[in-house]
């Protein structure tokens, strides 16, 4: 008897259950590449707190600071405060032999047009130096496509980093150090904008809210771990834990809030310098009173007198 082969009606149905399957797969894939994506974030965060203390343990418990390791100017030409931008910072870290360009750049990066990996960084004489055999760190790496320090040759409006330390200026300094505070967040997933220049009350009631433009509502932060209106991301701590935050303001972390009416706790949004933390800044824009979160690549630093102002970057 000769073989039947599938009428047109088997073969439409076996058509559908295919794509059925395909249907339902596809999201649970979509779901698992995500997990996978934090995981690696998680991993890249904590390795470069580890690659941190690791600096401290030599260095009397301070984090990489570019202006105490190079205070002749041989690696790059701003003076002082000025050289402690977000590229140099990670570039020094890769210099000691305790990170690679690599893991600063997210698996889940949504700016691909902007932030891409280092490539060829130099170990001896780096040609963007100051004075290549002096030089302590590669200074062609940048922590922000905007780098106002950029030397020479780098590629305008590119950076070489997805992630965000803590700004570490003022009393902030003290953090940036091997504290081992569960309560200080120093290095994560970037965020988008919550409040004008970063500064704001923390709201009496409700969620912080995203300001209704590129850099808030339409960050590509948004995007990384996220969704369209809200942030996730890897926090790393002081005491080396990392956390998949789900939400700007972690429950775990808060600060004081004052100095008008009663004191209380509220919890602190890691990418606002909250203005009414109690003894700290009050004024739209600064930064060096404050002791609450604050993490944003640093890619500018302009000193007058007594005075700093950092610029930090959004996408």
């Amino acid at each position: 008897m000769p073989a039947r082969g599938f009428t047109l009606i088997e073969l439409l149905v076996v058509i559908a259950i295919i794509a059925l399957l395909v249907g339902i797969l596809l999201p649970a894939l979509g779901k698992v590449r995500a997990m996978a994506r934090a995981m690696i974030d998680g991993a890249n965060v904590r390795n470069t707190v580890q690659a941190m203390v690791t600096f401290a343990n030599s260095n009397g418990d301070q984090y990489p600071l570019p202006s105490l390791m190079d205070p002749t100017n041989q690696t790059v030409a701003p003076v002082g405060e000025a050289q402690n931008t977000t590229g140099n910072i990670l570039s020094i870290l890769i210099m000691q032999g305790s990170a690679v360009p690599e893991q600063f750049v997210s698996k889940s990066e949504s700016n691909t047009a902007q932030i891409v990996k280092f490539d060829n960084y130099q170990f001896t004489q780096p040609t963007g130096a100051v004075n290549a055999t002096n030089a302590l760190w590669d200074p062609k790496l940048k922590g922000t496509p905007v780098d106002t320090n950029a030397v020479t040759g780098t590629t305008p409006n590119i950076g070489n980093n997805s992630f965000a330390p803590s700004v570490c200026f003022g009393k902030r300094r003290s953090q940036w150090a091997s504290t081992y505070a569960s309560a200080e967040a120093v290095f994560g997933n970037r965020g988008p904008t919550y409040a004008a220049s970063d500064s704001a009350a923390a709201p009496a009631s409700g969620r912080w809210t995203l300001t209704s433009d590129q850099y808030g509502t339409g960050s590509n932060t948004l995007l990384i771990h996220g969704g369209r209106t809200t942030w996730e991301g890897q926090i790393g701590y002081n005491d080396n834990h990392v956390n998949f935050e789900t939400k700007p303001n972690p429950d775990s972390l808060t600060y004081i809030k004052g100095p008008s009416g009663t004191p209380h706790t509220v919890t602190d949004n890691l990418f606002v310098n909250e203005s009414d933390q109690l003894g700290g800044d009050t004024a739209s824009g600064q930064v060096m009173n404050g002791t609450n979160a604050y993490l944003r690549p640093v890619a500018g630093v302009t000193v007058s007198g007594s005075n700093v102002t950092i610029t930090t970057w959004r996408d």
